[in-house]
């Protein structure tokens, strides 16, 4: 694997294009042989699943025919009309027994001929049709003659009958009527079905099928094919036996006393084959050649690009860096040209970087000038915070003796922030600042006497997540100032948090005062985006909304983009400003 890294891209392409040629051809061959195997497997499949379903479809005709002839030949009026002798009594069942006959004919489609002969010559519907009273006759004399004295229908078969001088073939079915006790022979009757109405259409069955199907009843007589000109005649099987090539299937009609027999070439069972392979032969055809000009492509989209970058590093090995250096352009590949565009960013970045420098050392010297100002100031004000606490505690004494129990509790809101000012942590649970929000909450509504109310929703396990300490209470205040102390009517003041999707905080101070126009929206976020040069507008202090901007300062200074502040606010309908923090345990230190 090393010797091949080393070797020259142009030859790693060669080899990679000769093994995934190879590959494909493979691939492609073991497809094949897999499809021509299950297309073989499937349509044999198919073949015997047709002959099931045409089996299915003739068995389910001869069941449909059984009842009709079954119910017939033991119909009370047929049996009483074959049994009488008295004139009146025969021309009265003669109606009924003619009308059944003629509702029977009605009902079931492809019946050509219903005809009832009795043994005593009490007959309905003799045929006048030479023809087919005498397919009518051999039935008789085939039926009278046959051992099998089931009491099932009789399927005499195919019968060729000329009617008007054209030649028809038809199925002929008969059924003894049977006296039933004593049992004796009353007569015959005997159905002339359509080919149709027995067997179906095998243009439509056999739409996707392949070879020949053959129905054959009794007598070997094909009585039903899609091979047409086969009808009427036998079917002789012995040579086609012998052929490796062809393959023959045969289910029994039992009904019927004949087969269905299915013959087809083994070349059949490969059909759809074909376009498979004539499909691999274009793949083949137009795969090579593209692959010979992508490789061409890459070779030069890649290869020269890289080649002349090479060349470009080597000069730059023999000089120094200096403002205004050459700068490399190459043509290829996007990746080339991103490749060409970052290598001379890096150049500009160095060139930038240079200058920046200086300017980084004079801003890191300021901040470390104002960082030792803000430690002496706060030592300086250390012993005013402890001596005023100290005293506001004596207050609310003196409040609780006197029962002062507002001026008391006040006393105590205002001693807890003092005292939480003055600790010496920076980061604390949510949970501790959410209780010095609510106490300088109290506060503002005993100042300004309930004139809004206070909602608050935290999820519970969201308060023993760690913030920066006191970047509530300023928001708080400015909500207050600016939104619900000059409105005429009781306001509103929401606080509320979240876990967003990527598991930062969101924490909500949303107010129904005042809001703010526009102009005034743009101008405090052209503050918030103004970074570091809020340290100047402290010493200043020419900036009303410096606590929003102190908090979202200290936030940013700390976690970076994008966490922060972000305000929204509509004149006359409220304010609403959103912290963005990261989710940090109890374990984070401070």
């Amino acid at each position: 694997m090393d010797y091949l890294k080393r070797r020259p891209i142009k030859l790693q392409l060669l080899m990679i294009f000769i093994l995934f040629v190879m590959v494909v051809s493979v691939v492609m061959l073991l497809t094949y042989f897999q499809s021509k195997k299950v297309i073989y497997q499937k349509n044999e499949e198919y073949s015997i699943e047709l002959l099931d379903k045409i089996t299915q479809y003739i068995e389910s005709q001869i069941e449909n025919i059984d009842g009709l002839v079954i119910n017939t030949s033991y119909n009370m009026d047929v049996h009483q009309y074959l049994k009488s002798s008295d004139l009146i009594d025969k021309i009265d069942l003669f109606k009924k027994v003619d009308s059944q006959i003629t509702t029977i004919s009605q009902l079931k489609n492809g019946i050509v001929e219903i005809t009832i002969i009795g043994k005593n010559g009490n007959n309905v519907n003799l045929m006048s049709d030479k023809n087919k009273r005498k397919a009518v006759f051999d039935t008789i004399t085939e039926m009278k003659n046959s051992p099998d004295l089931r009491l099932k229908p009789y399927y005499a078969g195919l019968k060729e009958m000329a009617v008007n001088g054209v030649s028809h073939q038809y199925f002929v079915i008969g059924s003894r009527i049977n006296n039933i006790f004593p049992s004796y022979t009353l007569g015959y009757f005997i159905v002339i079905l359509d080919l149709n109405a027995l067997f179906p259409k095998f243009t439509t069955m056999l739409e996707n099928g392949f070879g020949n199907f053959y129905v054959l009843d009794r007598n070997g007589t094909v009585s039903s094919s899609n091979d047409i000109p086969m009808i009427g005649k036998k079917l002789d099987t012995s040579a086609i036996k012998d052929n490796q090539e062809y393959i023959i299937q045969t289910t029994e009609l039992t009904d019927l006393q004949g087969r269905i027999v299915n013959i087809y070439s083994k070349q059949d069972l490969f059909r759809g084959l074909e376009k498979i392979k004539v499909f691999y032969w274009w793949i083949m055809v137009i795969f090579i050649p593209f692959m010979c000009l992508l490789l061409w492509v890459i070779s030069r989209n890649v290869l020269e690009p890289i080649k002349t970058f090479m060349r470009f590093i080597q000069i730059q090995k023999v000089k120094n860096i200096y403002h205004g250096q050459k700068r490399i352009e190459l043509i290829g590949y996007n990746e080339i040209m991103i490749m060409a565009e970052r290598f001379n960013g890096m150049l500009d970045e160095i060139d930038q970087l240079t200058d920046e420098v200086i300017t980084s050392k004079t801003g890191i010297m300021k901040l470390g000038l104002l960082k030792k100002q803000a430690e002496l100031a706060f030592l300086k004000l250390q012993v005013n915070p402890h001596f005023l606490y100290n005293m506001l505690e004596s207050l609310r004494g003196m409040a609780s003796e006197a029962g002062a129990m507002e001026i008391r509790d006040m006393v105590a809101a205002l001693g807890k922030m003092l005292r939480y000012s003055i600790k010496g942590q920076d980061v604390v649970k949510l949970s501790e600042e959410l209780d010095i929000a609510k106490s300088y909450l109290m506060l503002q509504q005993f100042r300004f006497d309930d004139r809004f109310e206070v909602h608050i929703e935290f999820p519970e396990d969201l308060l023993s997540c760690r913030v920066i300490k006191m970047i509530l209470q300023p928001i708080l205040e400015n909500a207050i100032t600016h939104g619900l102390e000059n409105r005429m009517v009781k306001g509103n003041l929401w606080l509320g948090g979240k876990t967003t999707l990527d598991g930062d905080i969101v924490i909500w101070i949303k107010d129904d005062g005042l809001g703010m126009t526009n102009q005034k929206l743009d101008s405090i976020q052209a503050e918030l985006a103004a970074g570091e040069d809020f340290l100047e507008r402290i010493h200043k202090h020419d900036n009303e909304h410096l606590g929003i901007v102190n908090v979202h300062n200290r936030i940013r200074t700390a976690y970076g983009n994008p966490y922060g502040l972000m305000i929204t606010s509509e004149k006359d309908k409220g304010t609403e400003v959103e912290l963005l923090l990261p989710q940090m345990g109890e374990e984070a230190n401070a």
